[in-house]
């Protein structure tokens, strides 16, 4: 009983985060290897959520596609992009986005 409300709460601050960057323009998305080397998946993009996945499209193409029902989504601390892990072609794979910033 007391594992389901710890689980069911990160489900829902996952679900809120979600919310929150679904649609939002990315300046690029890179992935990182175990030797810790950064590459480019895309720059100049957009987050995309659909009924039952979570969707990273960069220059009309998609770069990253993961299951909704399996994906962890944190933020960065300074509010300026987001960490997206979830199950991908049956492995995990973990890919940073930074988001574009509009000067209004």
């Amino acid at each position: 009983m007391l594992f389901k409300k710890i689980r069911d709460r990160k489900l829902k601050a996952n679900d809120a985060v979600l919310k929150r960057i679904s649609g939002k323009p990315i300046r690029y998305a890179a992935a990182r290897d175990q030797n810790n080397v950064e590459t480019i998946l895309g720059k100049a993009g957009r987050i995309v959520l659909t009924d039952t996945q979570v969707q990273i499209n960069c220059e009309g193409t998609v770069v990253y596609a993961c299951d909704k029902k399996g994906v962890e989504i944190s933020e960065l601390i300074s509010l300026g992009g987001a960490r997206i892990t979830g199950n991908c072609d049956g492995e995990t794979k973990a890919v940073t986005v930074y988001f574009t910033y509009f000067n209004k």
